[in-house]
């Protein structure tokens, strides 16, 4: 029997769901998705807790819970409103600037992507508990390189309260 190969081998549909309650009794994402315009790459890194149970003088059973993931996301353009709602910052209209301060609380948010398989499907994955711990973005002066300016996005995605 032929196995199917289903290797991956892109990244693509990358956004957020920006309304999610997440409480004991249940969960939701829901709103209108904001897309990442121009997502390049998004790089994930489970962070993982090990346990041992003693029992019969002995090591019963071990393993690992994970605990968060940490994602970054590198996308070519995003809106200054969506960039100050991820933050939990005012945005300044008339300034058109984002006002970060000491009190700012990231919004929670469910972050989703796809990623091309080599027989054509996808893979599609959802982190539904997710908030943004930072953003970077390094400005050159145009010179003679056309190159863009890319956003790394961070978030932390942790583990559903309902059980």
């Amino acid at each position: 029997m032929t196995k199917k190969k289903i290797e991956l081998k892109g990244f693509a549909g990358v956004g957020i769901f920006p309304e999610v309650s997440d409480t004991e009794a249940e969960y939701s994402a829901a709103g209108q998705k904001i897309d990442f315009v121009g997502a390049s790459s998004g790089s994930f890194t489970d962070n993982r807790e090990d346990f041992e149970i003693l029992g019969d003088d002995g090591i019963y059973d071990s393993g690992a819970d994970w605990t968060s993931t940490e994602v970054d996301v590198t996308i070519h353009e995003i809106d200054l409103a969506a960039l100050a709602k991820l933050a939990g910052c005012d945005i300044d209209e008339a300034k058109k600037a984002i006002e970060e301060g000491t009190p700012d609380i990231p919004q929670t948010v469910c972050l989703v992507y796809r990623a091309l398989r080599r027989d054509g499907g996808y893979r599609c994955y959802r982190y539904y508990n997710c908030k943004l711990t930072n953003y970077s973005v390094n400005h050159n002066t145009k010179g003679s390189s056309n190159d863009g300016q890319p956003y790394t996005l961070t978030f932390k995605c942790i583990p559903l309260r309902k059980k």
